[in-house]
């Protein structure tokens, strides 16, 4: 029988402490608890109390971005600056090492630094690849990240396909496995959909494609549903208590939520940040959406809470019509299908004695990004 691990998110009341709990379970039997979730308020305060430090915890999903960063990104922008090359100056060199590195880290920090003020993320990775005397890069079909949450699962989508093309590649017409395969260098290309001038301030991005997939649809109620004026109010209420200390007034009969990730497993999950509300099927419920650096954008109504919340807990597997690949995961099928099974990705033979010349490079600062991203301009400021 295959492990199957899950987990659940609890709050217990000890005393005069509320505690929120994460604990894992396998085969239906609990294993262990999280310490990097757990965390204890007093059981008088409001839930928003537990996530008063998310922003600083959770650097892995959020990031800084003063002034310093900003310029970065203009410059970026004022060059169009769409293709990074990430060489391994500043990773170990084995190519385990590096691909881990790359996938984990580097990449995901480029793209969430690239996703400040936009839309979505059109992405496409390459991987240069040394196998005997050969040379040859493989380069991803582009893959759409709309949500800053998304983009660990799409990136480790992205890798595990490349890596499953090139193992299947270079056994066919080689005939080594992808450990005899050597690979130091990869690039990355973005384009970035930067939000319209005349948008409302207050309008939404696509919720994480993981509530995305699941069977809820009717869970959610579009922000334009509501008035502006009465979605205005409670967005600004919302603000004052956050940025000014202002508590949300009792009278306000109105629920709300936040997401969530566990540092320890990587989970996206979403909890209660105000609670006024015991009527669930008639307190009008909204989850908060925040961007990649922490800043409120907007909120999304919820109409069936419970439906929202509830995990998927059918032991069951999803099956690609198109190629028949399994998935455990709504969310890993559903990127599967936009990269179209990996149809599209491509592999060029290079000379391997051949040098790349690129005019107008930017190097990222690597006090900021850790790695050794160097960005191809396209052109002159």
């Amino acid at each position: 029988m295959a492990r199957r691990t899950q987990s659940r998110f609890i709050f217990e009341v000890v005393e005069n402490s509320r505690i929120f709990r994460h604990q894992f379970f396998v085969n239906g039997s609990r294993r262990a608890e999280c310490n990097t979730c757990e965390n204890h308020v007093p059981v008088s305060e409001p839930y928003n109390h537990h996530w008063r430090n998310d922003i600083k915890n959770q650097k892995s999903y959020y990031i800084q971005m003063g002034l310093p960063e900003k310029q970065i990104l203009k410059t970026i922008e004022d060059q169009a600056i769409e293709e990074f090359i990430l060489c391994d100056g500043s990773i170990a060199a084995r190519t385990n090492d590096f691909l881990l590195d790359a996938g984990m880290d580097a990449v995901p920090q480029l793209l969430r630094f690239l996703s400040f003020g936009t839309e979505k993320l059109e992405a496409t990775v390459g991987f240069y690849v040394d196998v005997k005397k050969e040379r040859m890069y493989y380069e991803s079909s582009p893959i759409n990240i709309e949500n800053h949450l998304d983009i660990g699962e799409a990136v480790d989508m992205i890798f595990s396909m490349l890596l499953e093309k090139i193992s299947n590649y270079v056994l066919l017409h080689h005939r080594v496995p992808l450990e005899a395969c050597v690979i130091r260098r990869m690039k990355v290309t973005v384009k970035r959909f930067c939000h319209s001038p005349k948008a409302n301030s207050f309008s939404v991005s696509k919720i994480p494609l993981q509530y995305r997939v699941k069977n809820a649809a009717e869970c959610f109620e579009s922000a334009n549903n509501k008035s502006s004026v009465e979605l205005a109010k409670l967005a600004e209420t919302y603000l004052n208590q956050k940025d000014q200390g202002r508590p949300i007034p009792a009278t306000l009969k109105v629920n709300l939520y936040i997401f969530r990730v566990c540092n320890t497993s990587k989970e996206l999950y979403a909890v209660p940040y105000l609670l006024h509300g015991e009527d669930v099927e008639n307190t009008p419920t909204f989850i908060i959406q925040t961007d990649v650096v922490g800043g409120f954008q907007g909120l999304l109504e919820i109409q069936n809470i419970r439906k929202f919340l509830r995990e998927d807990t059918k032991d069951r597997v999803f099956e690609c019509r198109q190629c028949q690949s399994h998935f455990v995961d709504r969310v890993h099928l559903a990127l599967h299908k936009q990269i179209s099974c990996g149809r599209n990705f491509m592999v060029w033979h290079m000379d391997k004695d051949a040098i790349e010349l690129h005019e107008n490079c930017l190097p990222l600062p690597k006090e900021y990004f850790k790695y050794e991203w160097i960005g191809l301009a396209s052109k002159r400021i």
